[in-house]
């Protein structure tokens, strides 16, 4: 396999924009930006599609805190989640913060790529940083096997059937 690109900056080995970061996934800012603020979220592992990744849940639970501090740090007005696997050959969310008047349809596009000069990508990433430490994507909860407390039933004692009751159960029985 080639060198992938994500394994590297996953691995600091090229630098990035660091927006959050945990012992599977790490979020960076795009170095060819839709909008300010738009963020790749990646496994740590290498993983060829985004179905594929282990943690799915924790995956989309880091692209959800990307968004809402994009919402709260950026003011954007909503977020599109995109997942591709053409470019990069390693799963990736796109998360794109979209603003009034942003350039983009109903759907960005890389034909409108922006232009933000490093030390505005610096504190964007600050921002989001300091937005998702405020409410960290949540992780699965450990698998607990729950707790069935047997309450006891009170029983009546049966009666006895009779003689007679018997005898109708057993003709019933033998006749089929």
């Amino acid at each position: 396999m080639e060198k992938c690109i994500f394994c590297e900056i996953a691995a600091k080995r090229i630098p990035s924009n660091i927006v959050y970061e945990d012992g599977d996934f790490i979020a960076i800012l795009d170095i060819n930006p839709l909008t300010p603020g738009h963020t790749l979220v990646i496994p740590k592992q290498h993983v060829r599609w985004t179905y594929d990744v282990e943690k799915f849940g924790e995956y989309w639970e880091v692209a959800k805190s990307v968004a809402l501090a994009a919402i709260e740090a950026l003011n954007a007005k909503t977020v599109n989640f995109l997942t591709r696997g053409f470019e990069v050959m390693h799963a990736h969310i796109l998360v794109v913060p979209r603003f009034e008047n942003d350039g983009h349809g109903e759907v960005p596009t890389s034909a409108n790529i922006k232009q933000i000069p490093k030390g505005e990508m610096a504190q964007i990433a600050e921002k989001l940083k300091a937005a998702i430490a405020k409410h960290p994507p949540k992780k699965a909860a450990e698998a607990v096997e729950p707790k069935i407390e047997e309450t006891p039933v009170e029983t009546q004692p049966e009666e006895a059937l009779s003689e007679e009751e018997v005898a109708l159960i057993m003709r019933e029985t033998e006749s089929g």
